[in-house]
């Protein structure tokens, strides 16, 4: 097992001279939120984010934890059954721009979040303790990451080269987050259809659409129903 150590973005450039001086062995992978870096007996992360969110993100480590013991305990009770995928972005192109008129728009508070905790996915404790805006960033990494394949470039001699090693994920993991996903798409293309031609268009957790009293109420009664909490943008 590697020893992990979190350090800061600087230092990844001065380990990897290192390594090219010393001729190692080594492996990288970066991504969305920090950069792993794989040199002997230890895994190097550097985060990839601005100092504030570097440190949030540290900080907010532990849900990691509690994310991935939840969701084993999920499986042991639920085989997870994928509903119809819909398109995480969608839009109206019949809306012709001159009748448009005021538009709004309503907007998912921490979507996947609040989505695995309706599902059964998560505690209300791990809900909870990553409710945090500090924790933005931490929560989604944490739903996102657990069970993926893991993707890195081989460092051979000191030299990172085009060859990359692969760490297989965990294919159940993955299906809980696509079917936290797919859940939150399903919410939005409903509202499409309910909205009609006042629809305009959906990114993800959000929609927008013709601003009336009527389309207000419907898209309000219609996520409360869902149990999720939602702001209006104005």
């Amino acid at each position: 097992m590697k020893l992990v150590k979190y350090t800061n973005k600087k230092s990844e450039a001065f380990i990897l001279k290192r390594m090219s001086n010393q001729k190692a062995d080594g492996f990288l992978k970066k991504g969305t939120f920090s950069t792993e870096l794989v040199w002997g007996n230890y895994s190097y992360i550097f985060s990839n984010l601005n100092v504030e969110k570097q440190k949030a993100f540290k900080k907010g480590m532990f849900l990691f934890g509690m994310v991935r013991k939840d969701v084993k305990d999920y499986l042991k009770e639920h085989k997870v059954k994928l509903p119809t995928k819909n398109r995480q972005i969608e839009y109206n192109g019949k809306i012709n721009e001159e009748i448009l008129g005021k538009v709004t728009g309503t907007d998912l508070n921490h979507a996947y979040w609040r989505i695995a905790l309706n599902l059964g996915i998560i505690t209300e404790r791990t809900y909870l303790k990553g409710l945090s805006d500090e924790f933005k960033s931490v929560r989604l990494a944490a739903l996102s990451t657990m069970g993926a394949k893991k993707r890195y470039q081989i460092i051979k001699d000191g030299v990172l080269t085009n060859d990359f090693y692969v760490v297989e994920g965990i294919q159940e993991y993955q299906e809980v987050y696509t079917l936290i996903r797919y859940t939150c798409y399903g919410y939005m293309a409903n509202l499409k259809k309910m909205l009609g031609k006042d629809f305009l268009c959906y990114k993800t957790d959000a929609i927008y659409y013709i601003d009336t009293k009527a389309n207000r109420t419907k898209v309000e009664k219609y996520l409360k129903e869902k149990d999720l909490l939602m702001k209006q943008l104005e």
